[in-house]
């Protein structure tokens, strides 16, 4: 009522404003919930704390030292006594990749994609230069790798890629 007639004493018609705040009723004897930190533990429902129902890790991680093993093997029996050909070391190369890609997934490796590369270039007065850069998570992806120069005439790169998959 007081605001009220505030807007009655400073204008000449009521307004809008005045006969909402006119029609108000007051609500008085209603308890306020006591704040938080002033209720007990008890009084709090459990908190329903439910474990995924699916495996978040491998049974079987990426082994790097078995997949080197298997790298310098299939390509020291590869490669021996090979003379470097611009012909042949594209199908040498795919022959080497299904080879080691076969012997890595008897491994089984559980929920990994493996990627293999080999690259063969012809050792004749240059240099070699491989660098790899990765984009993924390194607590469960991995990579292993092995240098083949045990020929006069050919250098020889081989990586084994092991990509986590969910």
């Amino acid at each position: 009522l007081n605001i009220t007639n505030r807007y009655r004493a400073n204008s000449s018609s009521l307004s809008k404003v005045s006969l909402a705040i006119t029609n108000l009723k007051v609500i008085q004897n209603v308890p306020l919930p006591p704040p938080i930190s002033a209720m007990i533990a008890s009084d709090i429902p459990p908190v329903c704390k439910y474990l995924p129902s699916y495996r978040l890790t491998s049974r079987n991680p990426f082994n790097r030292e078995a997949c080197e093993a298997i790298l310098r093997e299939s390509m020291d029996k590869s490669l021996q006594g090979v003379e470097y050909s611009s012909y042949f070391a594209p199908s040498l190369c795919q022959q080497i990749c299904e080879d080691i890609k076969t012997r890595v997934k008897e491994l089984k490796f559980d929920r990994y994609k493996i990627i293999v590369t080999v690259t063969i270039g012809e050792r004749y007065m240059q240099g070699l230069k491989a660098i790899t850069q990765f984009l993924w998570d390194p607590e469960k992806d991995s990579y292993a790798t092995c240098i083949y120069d045990a020929s006069p005439s050919l250098v020889a790169v081989g990586t084994i890629y092991a990509i986590y998959f969910d």
